[in-house]
């Protein structure tokens, strides 16, 4: 506990001392798939489909032992702002799970460096190749993720590296659970003769689960090395047969929404691009199908669109 403790107070504060130095690889804070991010993403503590061999890889282990391995496969990919997209395709089986994310910033103006005459036109790709497992330390369930990272800007390419730890506890016999991750630790990216870190994460969570009443609250305390710390929260509701609809929420400091919503600039966002902080989302299943899409408003960016399709087997 004290070491939770003291790794929770330097996160907190990772914004301040790291201020200058900014984080690579920044697609990798994109999330995976379209249910997740149509919670905001609060899904530390759920983990309980594919998605949680990005947020928490402990929920790889499977809940009841005496059953079949459940295997999952998805495919998602997000028309997301700026005509950037991002592809991703992940495939489970308890306790395995590996995962391909591939992110394009689509086609980008050269200029020079003195006159700034365009000298044509580039782009920028991102690939990131993972592999997960996950462990069953008797009540507690633990996981690991390894990841591949590949990054090319025009002519200039660098190769990274990191790892993902997670813990999950489902307290027997109530709807409650609770679960930390630290996310892309790893090695620097380095682009030349500099270097940047990964953007690194840690999470707590904790979740309630009510079957029932067919309902799902998540809380999640996020702490990056390259931002301040944020809450996210998020709920699904799946009473109506065979559809599930979500909500979500992300604090942001002050100085960073308005920003993102281009106040005192003249051009602010309107309409649900000026939502920015929510989330919503919808699942439709069928059979052993899913079909899900999430919203997420980036103000005067626009907004990001994102679907996903899996499959239990």
């Amino acid at each position: 506990m004290r070491l939770l403790l003291l790794a929770v107070v330097l996160f907190a504060q990772g914004a301040r001392l790291n201020a200058a130095e900014s984080s690579s690889a920044q697609f990798l804070s994109l999330g995976f798939g379209a249910r997740a991010l149509g919670m905001g993403e609060a899904f530390t503590a759920v983990a309980d489909d594919i998605s949680c061999l990005y947020y928490n890889p402990a929920g790889l282990v499977q809940k009841d032992a005496s059953q079949s391995p459940v295997r999952e496969a998805l495919f998602s990919h997000a028309w997301h702002v700026q005509d950037t997209a991002i592809s991703q395709l992940g495939y489970m089986a308890r306790p395995y799970a590996y995962a391909v994310t591939y992110f394009s910033a689509g086609e980008l103006d050269g200029r020079a460096d003195i006159t700034g005459e365009q000298t044509g036109s580039f782009t920028a790709t991102d690939l990131a190749v993972a592999a997960s497992r996950g462990f069953s330390l008797g009540p507690l369930a633990a996981g690991v993720s390894g990841r591949f990272i590949s990054q090319r800007i025009k002519s200039s390419g660098a190769t990274s590296f990191a790892a993902d730890l997670g813990l999950l506890y489902r307290f027997e016999g109530t709807p409650y659970s609770a679960g930390a991750s630290l996310i892309n630790f790893g090695t620097k990216v380095k682009f030349e003769d500099k270097s940047y870190p990964l953007p690194l994460k840690l999470r707590l969570g904790a979740a309630a689960a009510f079957r029932e009443q067919k309902l799902l609250f998540a809380l999640d305390a996020e702490f990056p090395n390259d931002a301040p710390a944020a809450l996210r929260a998020g709920a699904e509701y799946s009473g109506v047969e065979s559809l599930a609809f979500r909500l979500g929420y992300k604090t942001t400091a002050g100085s960073q929404r308005d920003a993102i919503l281009g106040s005192g600039y003249g051009d602010t966002a309107t309409g649900v691009d000026a939502l920015y902080g929510f989330f919503a989302g919808f699942g439709f299943k069928y059979a052993s199908f899913n079909l899900d899409y999430a919203l997420l408003p980036y103000g005067d960016l626009g907004s990001a669109h994102r679907f996903s399709l899996g499959m239990r087997f």
